[in-house]
């Protein structure tokens, strides 16, 4: 007796993978956000502790950053929640926001995001 049966792809390891891919994607954004905000508590405190001539101005610069960061947060949180493809769409807004907070800390504090 001959046992013949054709393999074909399994939809579900497929989107398993796809979704493993996203996670990882989820997870690395979620990771840039934990450093820009360990980054921004950084930048804070060493303001507190340096007096000098534009100080009123990084300060606000650094007030700035870490709001910004907080909407990035809050993004992020209900980005999650969603179901794609809104979610989708969502978690790429908050890869671009931060990009742009990674350039604002790299042109505004001298600290280079890798």
């Amino acid at each position: 007796m001959r046992l013949d049966h054709a393999v074909t792809a399994n939809p579900k390891c497929e989107s398993r993978s796809q979704n493993t891919e996203e996670q990882k994607s989820e997870v690395a954004l979620e990771y840039r956000l934990r450093n820009l905000e360990r980054l921004a508590e950084s930048i804070e405190a060493a303001l507190g502790r340096e007096a000098f001539s534009g100080q009123p101005h990084a300060i606000d610069l650094a007030s700035d950053l870490r709001v910004q960061i907080k909407a990035s947060w809050k993004m992020f949180r209900l980005a999650r929640l969603l179901s794609e493809p809104a979610r989708e769409s969502m978690l790429a807004k908050v890869g671009e926001s931060v990009n742009d907070l990674e350039d604002a800390v790299a042109s505004n504090f001298g600290v280079e995001m890798t």
